[in-house]
């Protein structure tokens, strides 16, 4: 464990609340957005849920002096979805009320949580509409999921996917999966609600660059989303072009698990990392 964390605390902000605050606050002053998340997921007791609801709300208080618009990224399995449904829907509830007028956005799991996941934002949206999505472009179902969103203005989160899944469930294919991402996007930038794109792919940056500059889409109307410690020189070159870029910044306890599911989810995450610490290093700059 002690081995791994020097490699893991370049993508994470630190184990606990103390540690990261710097480095979220570092984030905001140097002209970017922020989507934080608290690491942990599937949790079995109702204990290990009210621990991840007082974390939530020492984290909101903690930034209550900052007066910038923040993400809260959670996954549901930490509200208790696994629990039960409705014990999940009421604490996320509970969040919303607390958090105000500031983002909690919902992780997208495993494709054996999507459904669920959905119909929880979808109900919760109807009386918290600062309350907004992921979306896996891999999985097959997500056309249709993106477009049921924007329908009831939900704000969406695209992302590529990093869970391993069947072929019955999501694309296997690297270039169909660009493909329905890139789609999935042009969508989202044209129909939906301060969508977010999020994605260090520079193939994938370079043809919605053009996109966005063939349709006029406003700066102001969506963000560039990346990860914590990735990219950095891509999230800087977006930030100078005048569009706002977000982060999403991880820390806490379990980023152990967190750090092994990205290296293990699927077999190019590890070549991903190398591959673009390699080119932040060197600059291979595109967006140029």
């Amino acid at each position: 464990m002690k081995l791994l964390y020097p490699f893991a605390k370049r993508f994470i902000a630190g184990p606990d609340l103390k540690t990261a605050l710097p480095a979220i606050r570092g984030i905001e002053e140097s002209g970017y957005f922020s989507s934080i998340d608290i690491l942990g997921e599937s949790v079995s007791t109702r204990q290990q849920v009210e621990a991840t609801k007082s974390e939530y709300l020492k984290l909101f208080e903690s930034l209550s002096s900052i007066n910038q618009s923040f993400d809260f990224s959670i996954k549901l399995s930490q509200l208790g979805l696994d629990i039960d449904k409705e014990f999940c829907t009421e604490n996320l509830k509970q969040l919303a009320r607390a958090l105000g007028n500031h983002t909690i956005r919902l992780d997208m799991e495993d494709s054996t949580r999507t459904q669920n996941t959905l119909i929880i934002c979808e109900e919760a949206h109807k009386t918290y509409p600062h309350l907004g999505q992921a979306i896996q472009a891999y999985l097959f179902r997500s056309a249709n999921d993106v477009s049921h969103c924007i329908d009831n203005s939900i704000s969406i989160r695209i992302c590529k996917g990093a869970y391993k899944e069947p072929p019955d469930v999501a694309l296997q294919s690297m270039d169909k999966i660009r493909t329905n991402f890139f789609k999935l996007a042009c969508q989202l930038l044209k129909e939906g609600y301060q969508p977010a794109i999020a994605t260090h792919d520079e193939k994938l940056l370079v043809e919605l660059l053009k996109f966005i500059q063939q349709e006029e889409i406003k700066p102001e109307s969506f963000y560039f989303e990346m990860l914590y410690g990735i990219r950095r020189d891509l999230q800087k070159i977006l930030k100078n072009k005048g569009y706002r870029v977000r982060i999403y910044i991880p820390y806490g306890k379990a980023w152990l698990p967190y750090t092994l599911r990205r290296l293990a989810e699927k077999k190019e995450n590890l070549c991903f990392v190398i591959t673009h610490l390699f080119r932040e290093t060197f600059g291979l700059r595109k967006l140029h």
